[in-house]
């Protein structure tokens, strides 16, 4: 299909999009340095066996969040994005209801597990799974009022409390624990972690306009089995998605720690981390593009989705490439911030960040392919990706420890986004690429901006 293409009539929702994506990035990137910080206090309070333990059982924690609406969460987004708010709070409370009986099947199921493993006499693994389960409740109700906010008020105002406020208060509570020299291990930071998750969680649903929908759901009359079932047939697609795109970013400590031990988990999970912020960008505008991907296509915009996704890509590219180059200059530093424990990080940077930009080189897949009615294609290729991704992490942790693990990751998001790229062009014929086009409306545009910007200080 050929690319040009008229843009016109899609500039005004595009530039919208963008204008939320631009501040969400802003809030954002402070919450990333604030959980930067008191990740690594975390990490250098603990040591590297008790951060490792503490790393995997967040990891499992944020996996039992996301699996227990059984994508219900991602069809509110939806839903709410094409016309459906006067329905919010009829919504949102099947959604609550569509997410107990599986959170409390994942929570009994994964206690059950602890207690083999007592039993056995893998005492670490047994707490590692009981941790995960304490903070999986205020995590599962964090993420719905999350997902259901985005459309209600957006973006930037819908991740603010967890990405900012609970690392803000987190290194506050931190510095406490250094200024009288309190001591810190995995189950106490746990603990933390689910209270002060909850607290923030509660505060939101009792302020503004998500309070008041919050209040109509709760006097809502429970949805019938029949009305249950069928929601979750419709997000049974998703949340195999967001399963998958977590286990895919999120969960792989957990496969270093059960290859190489929780020291080296430690140190993977660390390194993940930071190589993150690279792909900030991207996954702020995957959460500011489902909602305008889900009009796009439901419109029948094609232009609109493609101009989007092109405009998306190369901003994500160019800011990770920025990122990238910054953390790699300042990799040198990284181990006498964290300490001997933590000496293999600086090496596992540049396979780590070059997997980044792997991931930004093909723009947005996860809105594309979660709003333009290709969640049963996406899922059913992460079935295929992520255990063999899970597998070789495994084997390579086990042969060559972080460096064989942090290889596994860069060979499989490899594939993975090749994948990815050419069955979307199949698919929806967007090309979700950079291009030099983009880029320079994108300079063009930032260059406005800062000229503004230059004549409102002298204004004032």
């Amino acid at each position: 299909m050929s690319e040009s293409v008229s843009i016109t009539p899609t500039i005004g929702p595009a530039r919208s999009i963008a204008s939320d994506a631009v501040f969400t990035l802003l809030v954002r990137a402070i919450g990333i340095g604030l959980l930067f910080a008191s990740t690594t206090a975390t990490a250098v309070i603990l040591g590297s066996e008790q951060y490792g333990q503490f790393s995997s059982a967040l990891s499992l924690a944020l996996l039992y969040a996301t699996a227990a609406p059984l994508g219900t969460d991602r069809v509110l987004v939806r839903r709410l994005s094409i016309g459906g708010q006067d329905t919010a709070a009829a919504e949102l409370a099947l959604t609550h209801r569509c997410s107990l009986l599986p959170a409390a099947c994942i929570s009994l199921s994964s206690l059950i597990s602890a207690v083999i493993c007592q039993l056995l006499g893998y005492t670490d693994w047994a707490r590692t799974l009981t941790l995960a389960v304490l903070m999986a409740l205020p995590l599962t109700l964090t993420y719905l009022r999350q997902w259901a906010a985005i459309p209600l008020v957006g973006t930037r105002s819908a991740i603010l409390p967890e990405q900012f406020l609970i690392p803000l208060l987190s290194l506050f509570l931190l510095g406490l624990l250094w200024l009288f020299q309190l001591p810190l291990a995995a189950a106490p930071a746990a603990a933390g972690t689910a209270l002060l998750t909850f607290g923030i969680w509660l505060a939101t649903v009792s302020t503004g306009r998500l309070s008041t929908v919050y209040r109509e759901a709760l006097q809502v009359s429970p949805a019938d089995s029949h009305t249950i079932r069928s929601r979750t047939r419709e997000g049974l697609p998703f949340v195999l998605v967001a399963t998958g795109v977590l286990l895919a970013q999120r969960c792989l400590p957990v496969a270093v720690a059960a290859g190489a031990g929780f020291a080296d988990s430690a140190q993977f999970s660390w390194a993940l981390m930071a190589s993150g912020i690279a792909s900030l960008p991207l996954g702020i505008l995957n959460l500011s593009l489902m909602p305008g991907f889900a009009r796009l296509h439901h419109q029948g915009d094609l232009n609109g989705a493609r101009l989007l996704a092109r405009h998306a890509a190369t901003m994500t590219f160019l800011a990770a490439v920025s990122a990238a180059t910054v953390l790699l200059a300042g990799a040198p530093l990284l181990e006498p911030l964290l300490g001997p424990q933590y000496s293999q990080v600086p090496a596992l940077l540049p396979p780590l960040l070059l997997a980044v930009l792997v991931d930004c080189l093909t723009g947005p897949t996860i809105p594309v392919m979660q709003t333009t009615g290709l969640e049963r294609l996406y899922g059913r290729c992460l079935a295929v990706h992520l255990p063999l991704q899970l597998l070789l992490i495994f084997s390579l942790s086990r042969l060559g420890g972080t460096q064989g693990a942090a290889v596994a990751y860069l060979i499989g998001r490899l594939t993975w986004n090749i994948a990815i790229f050419l069955l979307i062009r199949r698919h929806r014929q967007l090309i979700m690429l950079p291009s030099l086009h983009c880029a320079a409306a994108e300079l063009r545009r930032f260059r406005r901006g800062l000229q503004r910007f230059r004549r409102s200080m002298e204004t004032h």
